[in-house]
C-alpha cells in the first residue's frame, strides 16, 4: 500500500478498509487489477486502483497500466457504498455504476474483494 500520504480521500479509506485485514491468506489463484474512477460533476476526483496478488493487497493512486476491471461512479455513489446504504449490485442495475473489462474475474473474486474491502479478517 502506499505509505506517502498521495492517496486521495477514496484511495485512503480503501487502504484503511485493507489494514485490518490479513492479506496473506489471499490465495495462490488472485491475480486482479482493480481501477476506481470517483466523478464530481463530471470532474474526477478520485482515481486509483488496487492490486490483489497472492498474499496482498496493495492501493495505489492513479490509473494502473493494464487493469481487469475499471468502475466508475460518482462520489455521491461512492459514499453511499462505502457506508453501506448502497449495495454495488443495486448501483450497478440503476446506473449508478459502471463496470468495463473482464467481468467474469471480477465476479470470481467479489466474494473476496467484499471481505478486504469491508475489513473483514475472512479474506
Amino acid at each position: 500500500m502506499e505509505q506517502n500520504g498521495s492517496l486521495d480521500t477514496y484511495a485512503r479509506q480503501t487502504a484503511e478498509a485493507l489494514e485490518s485485514v490479513d492479506t496473506s491468506q489471499i490465495g495462490s489463484e488472485v491475480d486482479l487489477t482493480l481501477q476506481q474512477i470517483i466523478t464530481e460533476d463530471s470532474e474526477v476526483v478520485g482515481d486509483y486502483h488496487l492490486i490483489l496478488a497472492p498474499g496482498s493487497a496493495t492501493v495505489h493512486q492513479g490509473r494502473a497500466h493494464a487493469p481487469d476491471i475499471t468502475i466508475r461512479q460518482d462520489a455521491t455513489t461512492a459514499e453511499a457504498i462505502r457506508n453501506g446504504t448502497l449495495h454495488a449490485q443495486g448501483a450497478f442495475l440503476t446506473g449508478r455504476l459502471s463496470v468495463d473489462g473482464n467481468v467474469d474475474k471480477l465476479l470470481e473474486h467479489s466474494e473476496l474483494l467484499g471481505a478486504l474491502l469491508s475489513g473483514s479478517p475472512r479474506a
